[in-house]
């Protein structure tokens, strides 16, 4: 099945409608070798993976993205064994998005208009990677995506983290906040039928290099700090700081402490079925 056919139209963004411009050929090609290539991308896409077996979502299960931009995140989990469904507004990133993940399927879809026009529900795990940030209701957001996961599923994600790090960069990615730790359980805690599992910071280590990079690239212009916010380091400081975000989540067990903050959070919720009772495995 080639990936035009993998594509459901459900409703659409207009290519200019977004902090993010899909119409910009110069960004999208950024975006895709960042995506492909860049530590960042790659051990945030090994993390998750890694805590979706952690909380106990193993192979086969099947997963609802929601807001998969081009799929990064989607092909990964793919690749890893999971029945995964993206769903985006813009169609030039579900395209990217479908040309990556060869056995995902793909939902093209405004979210702004609501879940209610999805055509399933009873997913394991929905995810939301790098998405409530950019909410101003973000409990909502997250109690709709409560709607398309089976009692006991989970509803995932991942945020941007410390408000010290706030920058025109935010600004510019239609950013309303940078979580911390204590602000984002106060969401999850607010969120109707679900009980929070975890919040767990991550990529600690980037906290000070992402300080001074924040203070350089914000001096350049929208499109030029778009650009320069997606640029791969040269090779040899690409491949180590992948060491190093590796080795920093081997010892994530002794890291996991609130004084020592990372420039993410991943956080879990379940959804609590009908009487508070979990049902059998």
């Amino acid at each position: 099945m080639g990936a035009g056919e993998r594509i459901r139209v459900i409703s659409e963004l207009d290519p200019g409608d977004g902090a993010f411009d899909v119409t910009d050929d110069r960004v999208m090609a950024a975006l895709r070798e960042a995506e492909d290539r860049h530590f960042w991308h790659r051990t945030r896409n090994e993390w998750i993976a890694e805590r979706l077996r952690n909380v106990g979502v193993s192979k086969g299960a099947r997963i609802i993205e929601l807001g998969c931009g081009g799929g990064c995140v989607t092909a990964h989990l793919s690749r890893c064994g999971y029945e995964v469904v993206g769903v985006e507004g813009q169609r030039g990133l579900v395209e990217l998005a479908a040309s990556r993940a060869s056995e995902a399927r793909f939902w093209l879809h405004d979210l702004r208009r609501g879940v209610g026009e999805l055509p399933e529900r009873g997913f394991d795990v929905a995810g939301l990677f790098d998405v409530i940030e950019h909410i101003e209701r973000p409990r909502e957001v997250l109690e709709s995506a409560c709607t398309l996961v089976r009692e006991g599923g989970m509803v995932v994600g991942t945020v941007p983290a410390l408000r010290a790090l706030w920058s025109r960069i935010d600004e510019q990615s239609g950013h309303k906040t940078r979580y911390e730790v204590e602000t984002l359980r106060e969401v999850l805690r607010g969120v109707s039928g679900a009980e929070v599992v975890e919040v767990v910071p991550f990529n600690r280590a980037l906290v000070p290099l992402l300080w001074v990079q924040r203070k350089l690239v914000t001096r350049q212009d929208r499109s030029g700090s778009a650009r320069a916010n997606l640029e791969v380091p040269r090779a040899p400081v690409n491949e180590l700081m992948a060491g190093v975000l590796r080795a920093e989540r081997r010892l994530s067990r002794w890291l996991d402490t609130p004084r020592v903050q990372g420039s993410s959070l991943w956080f879990a919720i379940r959804v609590v079925p009908r009487g508070g009772v979990e049902p059998p495995t």
